[in-house]
């Protein structure tokens, strides 16, 4: 299951990204890597190393829910106090998504802008902050 999860991101990101298909795998290998599925069709994939978290969707039409994503998040803000992400930053919808859900950002790179959503958010429900 995970290798089909891992060729579908892979066409799904081939022409964005400027490496090889072997770095891209190798770049995956230390994520927990999940389907996520509208009834029998996988319409997205669920990465998570640590605090990190990125989703992936799989054809045009799909998005996850807010709801879908808080249940991903749920565990990784219970576990680590934090969820962190990145966005490109050309994708404005995404960087709106994002804060829609709470994520603050942290910082950016030259391609992307960090997040952080932390428990402690007014959009949550826990009350401990991110160490």
């Amino acid at each position: 299951m995970r290798t089909d999860i891992l060729e579908r991101l892979w066409l799904a990101n081939e022409e964005a990204v400027y490496i090889t298909k072997q770095e891209f795998m190798a770049n995956l290998a230390d994520w927990d890597v999940a389907p996520h599925y509208a009834g029998d069709v996988m319409v997205a994939a669920v990465l998570r190393r640590g605090s990190d978290f990125h989703f992936a969707t799989f054809g045009d039409k799909w998005t996850l829910t807010r709801a879908d994503i808080r249940r991903y998040l749920t565990p990784i803000l219970e576990q680590y106090g934090c969820v962190t992400t990145r966005t490109p930053k050309n994708d404005a919808r995404q960087s709106r998504f994002n804060k829609l859900l709470g994520f603050v950002s942290t910082g950016e790179d030259e391609f992307c802008i960090h997040y952080k959503l932390e428990q402690s958010s007014p959009k949550n429900i826990r009350g401990a902050s991110c160490p």
